[in-house]
C-alpha cells in the first residue's frame, strides 16, 4: 500500500522471480524504513559482487560530491543523470563503463540521459564499475528522489 504497487508483482519480487528497476527497488527499501546506501552495498556483496569477481572492478571507492538533480521534461529516471555524475567524477568514459560492467554501450547512454531504467542488479554493476561509493551513492540517490518526489 505505501508503495501504491500491485501486491502479486512485489511478490514477485520477494519470491525472485522478478527483478525490480533500480528506483522501485529504493521505494522499497525505503517503504521499510531500511537504510538505503547500506542495503544496496549488502545487495552488492553479496550478489554482484560475487558475479563479477575477476572482472576489472575498482577495488577502492571514490567519494564524490553529486550536484543537485533539477526536475527535467522527459525524465523517466534520475538513476542515469546521477551515474553520469560519478562517471564524470571519477574521469571514466562511457565504454569503459559499459564493458566494466557488462552493459551494452547503447543501453549505458539511454540510461545516463535518463530515458531508460535499469535493473536493480545492472545499477549496482554500473555504479561499481566507476568506482565510486555504493553505499553514498545509493544514500544520494534516495535523497534525490525524495526532493523530486516533493516538488
Amino acid at each position: 500500500m505505501r508503495l501504491q504497487y500491485h501486491t502479486r508483482n512485489i511478490q514477485r519480487i520477494e519470491d525472485g522471480s522478478r527483478q525490480p528497476g533500480v528506483l522501485l527497488a529504493l521505494r522499497m527499501v525505503a517503504a521499510v524504513d531500511a537504510d538505503p546506501g547500506k542495503f544496496f552495498e549488502t545487495l552488492f556483496e553479496e550478489s554482484v559482487g560475487e558475479a563479477l569477481d575477476g572482472a576489472s572492478l575498482p577495488t577502492t571507492r571514490v567519494s564524490v560530491t553529486y550536484q543537485p538533480l533539477g526536475a527535467v521534461e522527459g525524465l523517466k529516471s534520475i538513476f542515469g543523470p546521477l551515474l553520469a555524475q560519478a562517471r564524470l567524477a571519477v574521469g571514466m568514459s562511457q565504454t569503459a563503463m559499459a564493458k566494466s560492467a557488462g552493459y551494452n554501450l547503447r543501453n549505458v547512454n539511454a540510461v545516463e540521459k535518463g530515458q531508460q531504467e535499469p535493473g536493480v542488479m545492472s545499477a549496482l554493476a554500473l555504479v561499481a564499475a566507476t568506482g565510486v561509493d555504493i553505499r553514498e551513492f545509493f544514500d544520494q540517490l534516495h535523497q534525490a528522489s525524495a526532493a523530486l518526489s516533493k516538488e
